[in-house]
This record gives structure tokens, sequence and C-alpha cells, in this order.
């Protein structure tokens, strides 16, 4: 019985290939090429050191080269790349994210390396110029460095709630992944993401006696509009499903956003924490509002992190909070062209053993900075 019915199956199976529509007509894929610039130049006014004086000009950028391209199916399905190639010189990442794509009426599949259902659907408040949400604030305000060589540690800043409600458990931001999102229903969305391993760019098989592997993240929002309000809503959450035995073993991360927007005007709230993470544990809340007229835009946000760090016979380190308030305006001057500006301030501080009682445990600075992002 068992041979009669794989046999049928495999009839069944032949049938359905045989009728389904050539993708023969269909073109193939042809790149095109995108991406943006951002160009930032300012002055901050910091807290110095011993032969340490980082107040005064600078100049900061950010750029990537995007190649994507997709092609649909005779059956309808649409198949797409996506390579994004850093811009600046990036030892460490210079292929930012590299995945595929497959979509269509059953919702869209990413493989490949890119962020996750619980990055990618999350809600947090609008920013008009640099971006608190992912941790420009630390590129302008230093901290300084006590007799001892001891500093408040920032180490994490990006994709962990001491800077960034867009989180992924053990920051594994870009690792390789499979990633599917359902269609939207009457404003709901759901996407699920399965992470073998949190390494990115690498197809040695994961040790899983020596590494954090098999990590689930989820992500679910809602964005509908009501007469003239717009309503929005995600809660995203993750976890290693299994940690190296004693360290991490029950890796989460969870994070919640809100939005509302009542024509030109908007308010968001989001949070973030990391649990089981070792010295990053921690969380983060952003609040922010928003106005928007024609070209014009203006943002007032503020954000909160905290990195617990840890404690071994009574010595505290990587101990970090950190508390940054923008205020940002913006101009478009022309399709994908836009001028903007921040004023903004930021405090470090550290109940780290090392820093006590010095002047290395609280550092501000307050900066203003002008600019242009430029897509293509």
């Amino acid at each position: 019985m068992k041979k009669v019915l794989l046999g049928t199956t495999a009839i069944v199976a032949a049938g359905m290939i045989a009728s389904a529509p050539s993708a023969i007509a269909a073109e193939k894929i042809k790149l095109g090429v995108g991406g943006y610039m951002e160009q930032w130049f300012g002055y901050v006014n910091s807290d110095d050191g011993a032969a340490q004086d980082f107040s005064g000009f600078d100049n900061k950028s950010d750029s990537e080269i995007h190649f994507k391209g997709m092609t649909t199916l005779d059956n309808g399905i649409s198949v797409g790349v996506n390579v994004q190639l850093e811009a600046n010189s990036n030892a460490d990442d210079q292929i930012d994210e590299s995945y595929l794509i497959v979509k269509g009426g059953f919702g869209e599949i990413n493989l490949g390396s890119e962020n996750s259902a619980m990055y990618k659907m999350h809600y947090a408040p609008s920013e008009f110029g640099i971006s608190m949400n992912s941790g420009d604030q630390s590129s302008w305000v230093a901290t300084i460095t006590n007799a001892a060589g001891a500093s408040i540690s920032k180490s994490g800043h990006f994709r962990t709630p001491l800077g960034s409600t867009y989180i992924e458990p053990l920051a594994q931001n870009d690792s390789e992944k499979l990633t599917y999102y359902t269609p939207r229903i009457e404003g709901f969305q759901l996407g699920i993401s399965y992470a073998p391993d949190t390494s990115q760019d690498a197809n040695a098989q994961p040790n899983r006696d020596t590494r954090n592997t098999d990590t689930l993240m989820a992500g679910l929002n809602f964005n509908k509009t009501f007469g003239s309000t717009n309503f929005k809503a995600s809660l995203g959450y993750g976890t290693v499903l299994d940690g190296i035995a004693g360290t991490n073993t029950e890796a989460s991360a969870f994070n919640a956003g809100l939005g509302l927007g009542f024509g030109g005007l908007g308010v968001g709230i989001s949070y973030a924490s990391f649990d089981d993470s070792g010295a990053v544990d921690g969380s983060g809340l952003n609040a922010g509002i928003n106005y928007s007229s024609g070209p014009w835009g203006v943002s007032l946000t503020y954000f909160h992190g905290e990195k617990d760090g840890t404690t071994v016979a009574g010595v505290t380190t990587n101990d970090t909070e950190a508390d940054t308030v923008m205020l940002s305006a913006k101009y478009a001057l022309g399709p994908g062209i836009t001028a903007a500006g921040t004023i903004g301030h930021t405090k470090y501080q550290s109940d780290d053993t090392a820093l006590a009682g010095t002047d290395a445990a609280q550092v501000e600075g307050t900066y203003v900075v002008v600019g242009m992002k430029v897509s293509f």
C-alpha cells in the first residue's frame, strides 16, 4: 500500500508540474543600482579629560550602494535579489546585506543575510535628522578615560537596547536566516525568522557545542488608517533555542512600538529589552513627536538606554546608562534630496567600580549638526 501511495503522489506531482505555466517566457533578472548617501558636518562641545579634547568640528558620513532586481514568472511568483555594498570602508562588513526574495499571493520569503521579521516589522518614532535610534549620537559624544585607563563602555550601542529599539537576540543583526511574511490582512501582518546560527557571510557548518544556534524571531504589526488618523503598533520577540552551555543559554529579546498620525502630526513610543544576554542585558525607551507640512518637517525625540553590565566578586563592569534628546528638522530640496539638521544633547553615566569617584563616570556633550541625505 505504501508503494502505491508513493507512486500516486509522484504521478500527481508530475501532473502539477506539467500543467503549471511555463517560466521560460519570464525575463531574466536585471539589476538596478540604488542606495543612499548621508554627509554630516557639525560641532560638539563635550566633557574632556587629561590629554583628551573631543570638542570641535567634524564631518561624518554613511553611504551604501544597493544592487536590486526582480522578475515575475508566468505563474505570478516574483523572484528577486538585494545586495547592499557599504560605500565607506568597513573591514568587518563590506557587504551589509545580501539575500534572495520570493513573493506572491502567499506572502514573501527572504533567504540570506538580512534583518529578521522582529527587526523589520518594528515601529518607532520618526526622526528627521541624524538617528538616535541607530546610535548616531555615540559618534558625536565620546567617553573619556581616567588615570587608571577605564572609561564608560559604549559597546553594544548599535542593535542593543542601550542605543536602539530595533533589536534581535544577541545583536545578531544580518545573520544568515530564513524569513516568511504573511500577506497583510485587515491591517495585520505576521513575520517569522529562523537563523541557524548568529554568524553573517559564513558557509561553515556551525558547531552547536561551541556556538549559540537556532534562533527563532517573530514580529507582528498592525497598520491601518481610519479616516484621517493612522494607527500602527508592533510586537517582536526572539530567543536562542540552543545556547552554549552556561553562557546565554536562553538569550531573548523583546520590542514593541506604537504610533499615531493625525494629518501632518505624528507621535510614537517604542521599547526594547534583552534578557540572559550577558553584559548587554538591559532596556531602552524611545519617544517622540513630529510634524510635516509639504517639504518641511520637524521632530523632537528622546531615548533612554541601559546596559546592566556584570558584577563579579563585588566588581562591576560594562554598566552604562545613556540619555539623548534631539530636535531635528528637514527640508526636501528635490526628489531624493533632503537637507537636514539636528541639535542634540547626550549624557553617559556608569556605576563601574573602576570609574567610581572620577570624572570619567559621567560624560555629556551638546552638538549641532547639519547635512544632506541623498537617495538614488
